[in-house]
Parts: structure tokens; C-alpha cells; sequence
């Protein structure tokens, strides 16, 4: 079998997740990616083919004029090189993520009237497309993000998948209340993103001190101000916490006052986090918080920090609670609650002996979820959707 991945990105979780998935595929079938040509390169098998068919893209939630400038456009022209699919001739086409950069072209050289195809979705909405921009309105979330939200979510369905893939019952359960064939609908859990954990631990890098970690893109549902307005509240009881807050987008003006007043306990790293950066900082964190306001689906960092071996501590929200067992590999607390996210915090640093049981937990969930368990199950994901084909044919 072969099999075609069509990767348009070179940032955030994504490329990530289709190198595991793609390098651990690879010892069962013929693979090649299709991407740009950035440092992810190297996160794939000697045994993947990869082709830079695409020139790089970013779209950035803050930097919206970014979005819209020539680079940007020119970029998108590159994508017409998706045709080179008719000279690899997959059995099954992938999509690791439905972008419109990818979609409209392949629904263009009519890729789904040719090849089977399987596509995974990391997010799915919990509301109708309208619903969701007046969410947004009301929220006073960037219009113009909103509207390149709506226009991914329109051009998705250009691609006609045989098969989609998601992450979470709950999300199958949104996608067949909207009509979608259940049969066509697959529950795949998230890879462990253990990509980053290769490398030797040198002793600088390992928790000695009390750091807590908050990791990945700022945005209002990741609920980033419940923890920061908990670290006051943290070092009444441990004087020496210390909060590291590592990923791209924009930090409140409300709470930059308490970052301030605290600011020996803070460690900012504002950016996009680069791939050689992400074990040291996961390294020397004790605990991983992700105190989301709202979430639906899995969550890459959760992985990391499985990964590692590090406790978590989520909010009860979404499917937080089936990824993570309380007291087994973390705790959780309701969420948008600064007391019950403090405590749980001074509870995992000062508890040595629970801290370390819930690093070994994290370390069985992360093997459950290792790539070569996760390739297993897409293999039948694949032979399905050439049945599909074959019958529709």
C-alpha cells in the first residue's frame, strides 16, 4: 500500500503529529509527504519520502496583517504543485488536517474523484457555523480571524472524505448529529507527541526547582488568567513557585498588572516555541497545568507532557476527564476556579510521593498511545477507505 500525506503547514501541532503518524505508517506501507520545506524535515523515518511541494504559509490570530500580505498570497499559488499526486499514484490520500490552501486545489484537480480519501479532524465545532461567529462577535474576537475560521470550515467540505478521522467520541457525536454517516466516522486517539523527548536529560534540565508549566498558544478558552491570578495564592504556601508560560498570542492587559507585581515567579517565553526549545522547558517543570475554559477534542500539549512523564492538571471540561484519570496521571478541578486551581497546584508540589506515582502513570498513558499503537489502527482506517472506494466505483 501507499500512502500520500499532503502536509501544508510548517507550525504549531500539526506537523508534528503527521511525522509520528507518518514514520510509525512507514514500517507497513510505502509513504510520502507532501510540505514545505522547514525544520520539521528532520522529525520524519528515513523511511518517509518527503517532497517540498508547497512554499510556507503562516496565519497568525494577532498578526492579521501577515495574513493578507503578497508573500502570503504568492505562497498560496505554490499549492497548485498538489497536482504531483498524479505522478505518485498513492492507493490513499491523507490529509492530517483539512486547510483551505489544500482543499480548494484538491477539490480543483478533483484528487477525491481519483484516490481514496482519509482525513483527520483535530477540532470540531460544538455549533453550527453561525452560531460559532456570533459567538465570536459577542466575545469581540478578532472579525477577521473569525471570517478565515468560516472560510476553513466551508472549505472543508470540498474535500469528500471517505473516511474522517477524529479524536474523541464526543466529536463523532457532533459530526453524525449534523448528518455526516456514522460509518465514515472513526475514533483515532491522539498520538503522544514524543518527538521531543529524544534527546539525553542533562542535569540543568531536570525539576529540581518548583516550576509549573503552561504551554501552547494563548487564547481566551485556555483559560491562562485562572492561573496566573492562582500564583499569588500559590506562593503563600510555596514561597519559591515559579510559573513558566511558553507560546505564541496575546497576554491580557488585565493580567500583565499581576505578572508585574509578581514578576520574579514569571517565566515568559511570547513566541512560537521552537522544536529544540520544547524539551527543556517540559523538562524542567514539575507539573503541567491546562486550565481550559472550554475544550472539545485532544490536546497536543496533554501528549507532550504524557510524554514526559509529567502530572497534569485539567479542568473538568470536555473530554479532559476520559484522557485523564484524577490521582492517576493528574488532578482535576472545575474550571474558572482560582482556589481549587491553587490548591491542586501546592497539593502535586508539595506531595513528593503522589507527584512520582503520577509521572509513572504518565509515562504507561503515554506508551498506550504510542504511535506504533496509533499506526495499527489508522492501517485499518486505510484498507477501509479503499473498500469504500471500491464499492463506490
Amino acid at each position: 500500500m501507499k500512502i500520500a500525506y499532503i502536509l501544508p503547514i510548517g507550525w504549531g501541532g500539526v506537523p508534528h503529529y503527521t511525522a509520528g503518524l507518518a514514520s510509525a505508517i512507514s514500517k507497513h506501507a510505502e509513504v510520502v509527504v507532501l510540505k514545505p520545506k522547514d525544520a520539521n524535515d528532520e522529525l520524519f523515518s528515513e523511511d518517509v519520502k518527503v517532497i517540498h511541494a508547497f512554499k510556507h504559509i503562516h496565519f497568525s490570530r494577532n498578526r492579521i496583517a501577515e495574513n493578507l500580505s503578497p508573500k502570503n498570497f504568492a505562497s498560496l499559488l505554490s499549492f497548485k504543485f498538489i497536482k504531483i499526486i498524479d505522478k505518485i499514484k498513492p492507493d490513499v490520500v491523507h490529509f492530517p488536517e483539512l486547510y483551505p490552501q489544500t482543499c480548494v486545489p484538491a477539490f480543483l484537480f478533483r484528487i477525491h474523484k481519483k484516490y481514496s480519501i482519509v482525513s483527520t479532524l483535530h477540532a470540531v465545532f460544538d455549533v453550527p457555523l453561525h452560531l460559532h461567529l456570533l459567538r465570536n462577535l459577542l466575545r469581540r474576537t478578532n472579525l477577521l480571524w473569525s471570517a478565515i475560521e468560516v472560510a476553513t470550515e466551508l472549505t472543508k467540505r470540498l474535500v469528500q472524505s471517505d473516511i474522517i478521522v477524529v479524536h474523541t467520541e464526543k466529536q463523532k457525536q457532533i459530526l453524525v448529529s449534523r448528518g455526516m454517516n456514522p460509518t465514515k466516522v472513526v475514533v483515532i486517539p491522539h498520538g503522544v507527541l514524543s518527538c521531543f523527548n529524544r534527546e539525553k536529560i542533562e542535569n540543568k534540565d531536570k525539576a529540581n526547582d518548583n516550576y509549573v508549566l503552561f504551554f501552547g498558544r494563548i487564547v481566551e478558552t485556555k483559560g491562562i488568567e485562572y492561573l496566573i491570578n492562582a500564583i499569588p495564592i500559590v506562593s503563600r504556601e510555596i514561597p519559591d513557585v515559579k510559573i513558566i508560560i511558553a507560546g505564541e498570542g496575546a497576554i491580557p492587559l488585565h493580567l500583565r498588572s499581576v505578572i508585574l507585581r509578581e514578576a520574579d515567579r514569571f517565566e515568559i517565553y511570547n513566541k512560537y516555541i521552537p522544536n529544540e526549545m520544547v524539551p527543556k522547558l517540559f523538562r524542567r517543570s514539575k507539573v503541567v497545568v491546562l486550565p481550559y475554559t472550554r475544550f472539545l477534542g485532544h490536546s497536543g500539549v496533554l501528549t507532550i507532557a504524557f510524554s514526559f512523564g509529567k502530572p497534569v492538571i485539567v479542568t473538568r471540561v470536555g473530554d479532559f476527564p476520559k484522557l485523564v484519570s484524577d490521582r492517576k496521571e493528574g488532578l482535576i478541578v472545575p474550571p474558572r476556579d482560582v482556589e481549587a486551581l491553587a490548591n491542586a497546584i501546592i497539593k502535586l508540589l508539595k506531595d513528593d510521593e503522589l507527584r512520582k506515582q503520577m509521572e509513572r502513570n504518565s509515562l504507561k498513558k503515554a506508551n498506550e498511545l504510542s504511535w506504533e499503537n496509533i499506526a495499527n489502527m489508522y492501517m485499518e482506517v486505510y484498507k477501509k477507505a479503499l473498500s469504500f472506494r471500491r464499492r463506490r466505483t
